[in-house]
């Protein structure tokens, strides 16, 4: 690896490296990637194998790995990096991948923009924050982002909560499933929070025409998380290939221990080590930290070798404001035959309830519908706990034990649940909260470097949006005429209660217009430090309650011109 100064020098791999670091190479800068994981190979046994180890859950989490145990055992193989904070209550259930190309290669592919109000909660709310930028300054990027990435949609998405789009889609939507277009029959004219509610086809980056970005037709394996078979998924490593082509260079298995800066607040030097142990580092013109939402304001805490509270930390803020989505999953046996596992795992959703009056008291959320019946509900796919009752079936090794099922009745009652399931998955939005926090553990991981400590509470302003979702569930089970002993609301012990992180990793150096209240400013440049900015979801003031990639996608974009734009000045 050259020991020269390089133009700009990106510090993670996924969404926003990927994006950033291809577009300053075609620009013909010279960039560098420095990433902590190792590079995944693209032979399709390899990714097959990949895909493998990620399929039958033992968690009700799309990122638990597979345990090769029966019964499933709880949290058998949860990460724990991860130092859960004392003063926390809450367990923070967000999860991300350290490997090139980041978390994005085991996405779903949902590719939603927020919506106006979104970038304006405090002023039309009175809620979280505003951002320092509207919904109008985005709109070309989203456009941008959604070419880039290529995002199959349709306008419906966007026509219920006013959000203008100067482009169309650059796709037609995937068609939606004989399971949504089974549900849209039966809920016409349901209301729920004054609204009507409606089933859309979910806007996301997988291919509907053959061939749009060198990517094939969707298949509809229903295996999109962890990886989709076929390729017709975007991941970032179609922009991290791109750029290693135009001259930008990967060092991989490299993790980045902290940051150096000169008397007047620039950086210039990143320390490394890698994963024997041994240290290296390099210059730059410029940094960019790409690096997620935990990993970025850690990083920004280590380096406090030259600043005591580390840097970019003159408003206290580095590490506050943790947000994530929570979500709330619900299953049920529909009377008739729907067919799930075919298509992609999601096709269409519930996007109105988004936005609205009632986020003055209480979270926004959006519900998908789901084509994979109930792949991840513990003992899937004929369930436990709350779903075990003869009624809905059990699960299969229940079916034999419990039941005395052999043969024909065994087949029967697996035909009979395998056909009628149906799930449902909200995503709710969390607020800006500075008491939910990353800070830096005593203790030490591998590497000898600190670990995260994550505190981190769920207020009563999420747990109300989640109980909302609860009662949406509840309605829409009512219309498919779901009996009350064949549907489940998962957590029922508490409403209230998240059953999952939606792993969208958000807030802890937030941007906005002035030092003491924010991290980065508008173009996402650390206040005091003129060549350090940050990349990715962790400059979001606010959560909204759309999945953040796109948002991701066009910030970065946008980014990647202020640099070109403005590297001729340095």
């Amino acid at each position: 690896m050259s020991t020269d100064l390089r133009d700009v020098a990106i510090i993670g791999s996924g969404f926003a490296g990927s994006l950033i670091a291809s577009s300053l190479a075609e620009a013909g800068m010279d960039v560098v990637l420095i990433e902590a994981g190792l590079p995944v190979e693209d032979e399709r046994h390899v990714r097959q194998g990949r895909r493998e180890t990620f399929a039958n859950s033992d968690e009700a989490e799309i990122f638990a790995p597979y345990a090769d145990l029966l019964p499933p055992q709880d949290r058998e193989h949860k990460s724990e990096y991860f130092i859960q904070g004392a003063t926390g209550p809450d367990r923070f259930e967000g999860q991300y991948l350290r490997l090139a190309g980041g978390t994005g290669l085991a996405w779903l592919g949902t590719a939603l923009r927020m919506c106006p109000n979104d970038f304006r909660m405090r002023t039309t709310y009175g809620r979280g924050q505003d951002w320092p930028i509207s919904y109008a300054d985005l709109e070309p990027w989203y456009c941008m982002a959604e070419e880039a990435i290529g995002v199959a949609g349709s306008p419906e998405a966007d026509l219920s909560l006013n959000s203008s789009r100067s482009k169309p889609f650059p796709m037609p939507a995937i068609p939606q499933s004989y399971t949504d277009q089974y549900a849209i029959a039966r809920i016409k004219g349901l209301q729920f929070a004054s609204k009507e509610i409606r089933i859309v086809p979910t806007p996301q980056a997988r291919n509907s025409i053959d061939g749009y970005n060198g990517r094939p037709l969707c298949e509809g394996y229903s295996s999109c998380v962890p990886l989709c078979p076929v390729g017709a998924k975007y991941d970032p490593l179609v922009h991290l290939r791109r750029a290693l082509l135009r001259g930008a260079e990967l060092l991989a298995g490299a993790v980045v221990s902290k940051l150096d800066s000169s008397n007047d607040g620039r950086i210039t030097t990143a320390w490394f080590v890698d994963s024997d142990g041994s240290t290296g580092s390099l210059q730059a013109r410029i940094f960019v930290l790409a690096a997620n939402g935990i990993e970025t304001p850690k990083l920004l805490m280590q380096s406090n070798h030259q600043h005591a509270a580390g840097l970019a930390n003159e408003s206290g803020l580095v590490g506050c404001n943790l947000m994530d989505h929570a979500e709330k999953h619900s299953w049920a046996v529909v009377p008739d035959p729907i067919f799930a596992y075919r298509g992609p795992q999601s096709t269409s959703g519930i996007e109105i309830l988004r936005d609205g009056p009632f986020r003055r008291d209480r979270a926004a959320f959006r519900t998908a519908l789901r084509n994979d019946g109930w792949r991840n509900v513990n003992g899937a796919p004929y369930g436990d706990g709350a779903l075990s009752s003869a009624a809905v079936g059990g699960t299969l090794i229940g079916l034999i034990d419990q039941q005395g099922l052999i043969g024909e009745h065994l087949f029967n009652a697996v035909h009979s649940i395998g056909l009628r399931q149906f799930a449902l998955q909200s995503v709710i939005e969390m607020l800006p909260d500075p008491s939910n926090l990353i800070t830096l553990s005593s203790e030490k991981d591998r590497l000898g470097l600190p670990r995260p400590e994550i505190h981190f509470r769920l207020d009563k302003y999420s747990r109300d949006g989640i109980a909302a979702a609860a009662r949406l569930h509840r309605e829409i089970f009512r219309a498919l005429r779901c009996k009350q002993t064949a549907f489940a609301i998962h957590m029922q012990d508490d409403r209230t209660a998240s059953d999952a992180g939606g792993s969208h990793i958000m807030g802890t150096t937030v941007m906005g217009n002035h030092p003491k209240t924010s991290v980065v400013d508008a173009n996402c440049m650390a206040h005091s430090h003129k060549n350090l900015f940050v990349a990715g979801s962790a400059v979001f003031p606010t959560g909204a309650a759309a999945n953040p990639t796109l948002t991701v996608c066009a910030l970065s974009l946008r980014l990647a011109e202020y640099l070109k734009n403005t590297m001729h000045t340095r």
